[in-house]
């Protein structure tokens, strides 16, 4: 593999931090490493069920494939189901597949067949796993299917090992009294934590050297303490840091990633800067508020953290929340939408400084940022014409127009990106189509099944919106903010 110009810059074949799982070089804490032992012992001696819980971003994925690579080879056959969107007889046929059986037309005869494969693995020595991955989001009929195969076995061995890894909500789901059977079953539960800040420095060395640098680059004590205090340790965010600082080193030709590297590292990771003091250059800030601004008038939907605003304190402004009474010069926003959205954003400011006024936009932002927690995401997006009902409302909800166009900007935490797979937002999402007359009457279950996704097309084609079906974060907006009345 050939390394990216700015890696081979200081002397590395790879990118030591890379966004995805890399078992080839896996850092094993001790905790970690007694974990990890204890659940191959679980899978050689044939105990059945295994969970593995952690945050996102903590390893959890990085430590299956490290799992896999350790046991192949010992006569361990395995299948790995990464789609947990898919549930009962799908989920069953998805393991059957992954571990190379045709298809079968019912759950009894899937049952059935794989039972067979099983003892015939059992009978040859080998051992047979079963990982799900992602498992949060099954369904709790799901969880019952997975409490059959653990069901299978000899006198004193399960013919089928099972290793589920899941987000801590996998534990809640667990905790169901319906599924007290399962949750019994379960002979191993690793929970994965954050590096130490005592092990950031023994990490970035490891992680550095093994990419070939040969003791070349470090980190400075202080620099690994600003990392810990803005990831907590997090796998996936240290790893987002350390690739922006290497950037920084390569540039400078400097061998050391400092505390000022890491804090300008932080700074264009607004998340994780708002964690520890970073200076905001006026620089720095023009040019977050430009990228924000760039999303408003180019058409798109933008998505920023709170923290990521870099706008200087502003005089609280009252704002209107009823469009077209925070209007702008209709000059300000193309209707050509080839325009480019820099030359807007540069006639918009400019336009903006020129009358010495704070733009709508900006308005509605001071409004939302008084509001907002660390947690929170602002969601910008053109209102769609059409929309059927009045929007509540909120201090977390602002709307107004550019030019013709009318905007809303909302404070929300990204459910819509996961409500196919969040059980909880998917049963909001079915309450709110069932009280406008859009879904039957039975109760929400908490399964995006085909019913709720012909009711959402229902709803985004009454609102003006592509009829998709599927919970898009304008569709989840509407959603959750229209007065609609009862049916």
């Amino acid at each position: 593999m050939t390394a990216s110009p700015i890696y081979a810059t200081l002397g590395l074949s790879r990118n030591p931090f890379p966004p995805t799982p890399d078992a080839g070089s896996y850092f094993f804490t001790p905790r970690l490493e007694e974990d990890f032992a204890e659940i191959v012992h679980c899978i050689e001696a044939r105990k059945g069920f295994v969970l593995l819980t952690g945050e996102v971003g903590l390893g959890k994925s990085t430590l299956v494939r490290r799992l896999l690579d350790t046991l192949e080879g010992k006569g361990c056959h395995s299948a790995l189901i990464l789609n947990t969107f898919l549930q009962d007889s799908a989920l069953l046929s998805a393991i059957q597949s992954d571990f190379g059986l045709p298809a079968t037309d019912s759950v009894e005869q899937g049952l059935a067949r794989l039972t067979e494969f099983l003892i015939a693995k059992h009978q040859a020595g080998e051992v047979s796993l079963l990982v799900i991955d992602d498992a949060q989001n099954l369904s709790v009929e799901s969880l019952e299917l997975v409490r059959l195969l653990c069901n299978l076995e000899t006198g004193q061995e399960k013919l089928l090992q099972i290793l589920l890894v899941g987000q801590p909500e996998l534990e809640q789901t667990l905790a169901r009294t319906e599924l007290r059977q399962l949750k019994s079953r379960i002979v191993k539960h690793a929970r994965l934590s954050g590096l130490h800040e005592d092990e950031v420095i023994r990490y970035f060395d490891f992680r550095i050297n093994a990419a070939g640098a040969e003791g070349r680059l470090s980190i400075a004590p202080v620099a690994a303490e600003a990392l810990h205090r803005a990831t907590q340790g997090n796998l996936r965010q240290i790893h987002l840091v350390l690739d922006r600082c290497l950037y920084g080193l390569a540039g400078t030709r400097a061998s050391v990633v400092s505390v000022a590297l890491v804090r300008r590292a932080l700074a264009d990771l607004p998340k994780l800067g708002a964690e520890v003091e970073v200076g905001k250059s006026a620089g720095g800030s023009r040019h977050r508020r430009a990228w924000v601004l760039a999303g408003l008038l180019a058409g798109t939907t933008a998505t920023v953290a709170v923290a990521s605003f870099g706008l200087a304190p502003q005089q609280q402004i009252a704002l209107s929340l009823h469009a077209g009474e925070a209007g702008v010069s209709s000059t300000s926003a193309p209707s050509n939408p080839a325009t480019s959205a820099a030359q807007v954003v540069s006639d918009f400011a400019q336009a903006s400084t020129a009358v010495g006024k704070v733009s709508p936009p900006q308005h509605c932002e001071s409004q939302l940022k008084s509001v907002a927690t660390a947690r929170d995401v602002m969601h910008v997006q053109r209102l769609p014409t059409g929309v059927a009902y009045p929007l509540k409302l909120t201090p977390r909800l602002c709307r107004f127009a550019v030019g013709n166009d009318s905007w809303i900007a909302w404070l929300g935490r990204n459910e819509a990106l996961t409500i196919v797979a969040a059980q909880q937002a998917t049963r909001k999402v079915q309450g709110e189509l069932r009280r406008m007359g859009l879904l039957d009457a039975r109760g929400p279950d908490g399964l995006f099944g085909s019913k709720t996704g012909e009711a959402i097309a229902r709803f985004q084609r009454l609102n003006g919106l592509a009829p998709t079906g599927q919970p898009d974060e304008m569709t989840f907006l509407l959603l959750e903010h229209q007065d609609a009345p009862h049916r």
